[in-house]
């Protein structure tokens, strides 16, 4: 703490009243010296220690900087540790038998007809829809949901001339033939089961199961995949989950990006046990990823035991925008997400806070040439501004900032 000299003229001339305007130099009532006070994480302000206002006169301005009193939003927000990788795997189970001639590549985006593997050198496509497929597609079929996700995926490769439904008929096996002629298949307007899976949207692939030359049996796995999209995983706390429900919308900080990137919280998973306690059961906390580069990562639950201490539900986040991301496969990110918002309420710079010597804070209202310190009460303090109130505070009143 540093005591520094009070300069005449320079905020420090009394104002007597109407018969005596002759300054007069201010007795040493006034202390002043420079706090530097952590107002909230990362915010640090010059405050300036005063006298009780109200009674005192108001000193004439020399030369001061000011600041208007603003009306608006503040928010509080909470920082969390998440990791970005490649959103929840999509079981496609293979349900043919034969040898496998071809797989897709790990880490290769496969799309809506896009081939997954080859069986017998046949292709196996990937078709979008949210029925996994389970029987087979034929004229004498019987009506269902997963007709209807045929035709429109014939529909959406340009085959046409049925009426997307649930009932094949024999202008959907027509439709059908086109297509398996272009595919190289037989042209039997029917699909055995097997020959199309069905997944809600593209996928990534991951590592094979089977290699070309391997023989496969209808339930055994050929390829691994995921949803295409990257994700963020955060395993929150159970103190934090109400500050993630579905749907909020958060801020994602990447690695080599300045400015972070929209998300929105897509799911909420099951509590699982804290990690990181002193016993072997707690070891590797709070779960593992989706694969193998995951696993016991994601920096663990909250240190506790599940028996005392705090548990931890995983979220994912979806990136709004896939591009953002760039190469970026596997990372440490950073979530914010708003805990608190104050709507319409009055702010100044957190530095135009003045420390008053019996506590609490006040303004330097400045009007005119004249200055005067006025109690206020502080609010939220956020993003370097911090909520006030109080008698005289109005929208639009100067207020007296530090020089630098």
């Amino acid at each position: 703490m540093t005591e520094v000299q009070a300069r005449p003229q320079a905020h420090t001339d009394t104002v007597t009243g109407a018969d005596d305007h002759a300054p007069r130099p201010r007795r040493s009532r006034v202390l002043l010296v420079s706090i530097a006070v952590v107002l909230t994480a990362g915010t640090v302000a010059a405050l300036v220690l005063r006298d009780r206002p109200g009674d005192e006169p108001p000193t004439r301005l020399s030369e001061t900087a000011t600041t208007p009193v603003t009306r608006g939003d503040l928010a509080a927000t909470d920082k969390l540790d998440g990791t970005l990788g490649y959103a929840d795997e999509v079981y496609l189970p293979n349900r043919l038998t034969g040898t496998v001639t071809w797989v897709v590549r790990p880490g290769e985006t496969v799309s809506r007809g896009g081939v997954l593997y080859r069986v017998d050198e046949k292709p196996v496509v990937l078709l979008y829809g949210k029925i996994p497929a389970y029987r087979a597609f034929g004229p004498d079929m019987s009506d269902g949901g997963d007709v209807r996700q045929l035709e429109s995926n014939l529909a959406a490769f340009g085959y046409t001339g049925f009426t997307v439904d649930e009932e094949f008929t024999d202008n959907t096996a027509d439709a059908v033939k086109r297509w398996q002629r272009d595919l190289g298949l037989p042209k039997t307007g029917r699909l055995e089961l097997g020959r199309v899976l069905f997944a809600p949207q593209s996928v990534r692939a991951g590592a094979a199961d089977r290699q070309p030359g391997d023989e496969t049996q209808s339930g055994s796995p050929v390829l691994a995949t995921t949803k295409a999209e990257r994700a963020v995983t955060v395993k929150a706390k159970m103190s934090q989950q109400q500050l993630l429900p579905v749907g909020k919308r958060v801020l994602v900080t990447l690695p080599g990006r300045d400015k972070p990137v929209a998300g929105k919280v897509t799911s909420v998973g099951t509590v699982v046990g804290g990690g990181g306690g002193d016993d072997d059961k707690n070891k590797g906390g709070g779960g593992g990823g989706d694969d193998d580069k995951n696993k016991g990562g994601g920096g663990g639950g909250g240190g506790k035991n599940p028996e005392g201490g705090d548990q931890t539900v995983v979220v994912k986040i979806a990136l709004l925008d896939q591009k953002a991301a760039g190469t970026l496969t596997y990372a440490p990110v950073r979530i914010e997400v708003e805990s608190e918002r104050r709507q319409g309420v009055l702010s100044v710079p957190v530095a135009a806070l003045l420390a008053l010597r019996e506590g609490g804070y006040g303004v330097q209202v400045v009007k005119g040439d004249t200055t005067r310190i006025i109690a206020v009460t502080t609010g939220m303090f956020s993003g370097g501004r911090v909520e006030v109130s109080g008698s005289g505070i109005t929208e639009g009143l100067k207020v007296g900032m530090p020089a630098l």
